[in-house]
């Protein structure tokens, strides 16, 4: 290989190294919000959509309670 070449293709296989950090980088962020939202902050903030929605009355709405 020439000598432009090879450095041509470790460039583009850094780049690829790097896209490829940068993805997974992103999926455990996205995995982690996920997590984040599916626990306490969200479940609190669906039972304030149904009470809203008429679907729960204030007394069906506890800290404990899942729906």
């Amino acid at each position: 290989m020439s000598g432009s070449y090879a450095d041509k293709l470790n460039r583009l296989h850094a780049e690829i190294d790097h896209l490829t950090t940068v993805h997974r980088t992103a999926a455990g962020v996205a995995r982690a919000l996920t997590e984040h939202l599916a626990d306490e902050p969200f479940r609190l903030a669906d039972q304030l959509v149904r009470l809203l929605d008429g679907e729960l009355e204030p007394d069906d709405v506890h800290e404990g309670s899942t729906r």
